[in-house]
Formats: structure tokens, sequence, C-alpha cells
């Protein structure tokens, strides 16, 4: 079997240029922007772009691509103009990727600074976006950081969301870094293992479908979403040998959205060698 260990690479004169770079990266997954991540206008793709981005994966055989969702997605916001662009624009993004064969995109849960009425907001608007999205892609929503309102960084979060709409098409995305930051330890054997107990009692672990592999600039419980390279944050390299040593997981597609993307090869190259060890 594969490994799937990349990176979210840049689509810089075409969505297909992402594949390239992943490729000469030594990457076997790549996570993409399908559009702008700045932009609240809605796209579409054009059969051009589709064509070019199967011509890339057919050139360089990385047939996994993930999206990410624009950072400007907030689907539990107060502000019903927010949401309702939010909703657009995340709409549209599943139906880019449903044209462009992508099955995974990845959305950050959002926030609203009273919890109750943000969950259930978040809940209207997935139950909605479930109803209307197009076959063939699924909803990845982002394990958080806890950093100041945002909702999800527990996994009884998502509980409520999945007690609520028990739905095939919503799966999660971990990120360690934000796993690290809401407050679930990896670093030894016994409190990873309690973590994914947890993750397994309250959302099951056959949703979780794609991972973000981050080390973290700050500590444990902190609430604060910093990213920093492989092994040299306060997760270390043992955080990440045993997610890659983990059979549960080995299948799925795994992603580093590191600071600088001038060390991504090397970020890269110390997750192959956890992946071979």
């Amino acid at each position: 079997m594969q490994r799937l260990i990349g990176a979210h690479t840049s689509t810089a004169g075409g969505l297909q240029n992402a594949l390239y770079e992943g490729k000469r990266l030594g990457c076997t997954a790549v996570q993409i922007f399908t559009s702008s991540p700045r932009q609240w206008k809605p796209s579409s793709v054009t059969p051009e772009q589709i064509e070019k981005l199967q011509h890339a994966r057919a050139e360089t055989g990385i047939q996994c691509v993930v999206s990410h969702a624009a950072y400007l997605i907030n689907l539990a916001s107060p502000d019903p103009d927010t949401r309702r662009k939010s909703y657009e624009a995340y709409l549209a993004e599943l139906q880019r990727c449903a044209a462009l064969g992508i099955r995974y995109a990845v959305v950050h849960m959002g926030s609203h600074p009273d919890f109750e009425a943000g969950i259930q907001l978040l809940i209207e608007n997935l139950r909605n976006l479930l109803a209307e999205m197009p076959d063939g892609v699924c909803i990845a929503m982002e394990t958080m950081a806890g950093q100041g309102s945002a909702l999800c960084y527990r996994f009884e979060h998502f509980t409520r969301i999945l007690d609520a709409l028990p739905d095939e098409r919503l799966t999660l995305c971990a990120d360690s870094c934000h796993l690290f930051a809401a407050g679930y330890d990896l670093r030894t054997p016994e409190t990873y293992h309690t973590v994914w107990e947890e993750f397994d009692r309250h959302i099951g672990l056959p949703r979780l479908q794609v991972w973000h592999l981050n080390d973290s600039k700050k500590p444990l419980g902190s609430r604060v979403d910093r990213h920093e390279h492989i092994g040299e944050g306060e997760l270390g390299l043992g955080a990440f040998e045993r997610i890659l040593s983990d059979p549960r997981f080995a299948a799925l597609p795994m992603l580093i959205e590191t600071p600088d993307e001038k060390r991504f090869a090397e970020d890269l190259e110390k997750l192959w060698g956890l992946a071979r060890d």
C-alpha cells in the first residue's frame, strides 16, 4: 500500500501546478486551494482546469488531492450576512471539488461568542449543505485549537453535530497541532492511546479521513494555533512517529502545513523516514 504523505502546495499559475510541485517534493498526496482562500466570491472551475488537473494526476502519479476551503468561512457566525456568504462559499467549494474529482473539502468549524447558539447555527448550515451538495464529495470538519471563541476544539463538540446529523459524508480532518493546543497529548504511548480511545467514543475512528501533520509552537492546552516544523516544536518527533506507525491511519492522506514552504522538503523527509521505520 502506498503511503499518502504530502503538503499544501501552491496553485500559482494553475491548479495543476500544485501537483507538479508536490511531485518535485516527493509527495504522494497534496492539499490545495481550489480558489483564493481570502476572497468571498464563489467561482466555478472550467473544463480546461479539470482537464489540466487530470493530466497532472496522470503525469505525476499523485491521485490523492484534498482541498482546503477559504479561511474566511464561518458557518456559525453571529452575523447573518457573514453566515450567508460562508454558506455560499463553502457550497461552491464542494461543487468545485465534485467537478475536479476531489473527495474531501477541509473546512474550519467557525466561531461564536455563545457556544450553544454557535453550535446550533453550525448544525443548521451543515444540514442544509448536506441536502444541497453534489455527490462524490465529503465535508471534512477540522479539529480546531480552541483559539478565541472557536468551536469544535473538543471531541464532544463533534458529538453534538453527529448526533444531530448522522450522515457518512460528515468526516473529520485531525490537525496534530490543533489537537495538542486543545489539550490532547500525543507525546507518550499512554496519553496517545487515551486520546484515540476518547475520539472513538465521542466520534468514531472511521470518521477520521484526513490528517494535517504540524508541530506546535505553543504548549499543551494553550488553545493557541501556531504551527512549527516537524520535530521542532512541543510535540516532538515521537508524536509523529506514533501517528505514522498507527495502522488505523496508514491509508489516510497526511499533509503538512508547516510555516516555511522552503522547508517543506525537509519536513517531508522526516515524515517519510518515520513512515519507513
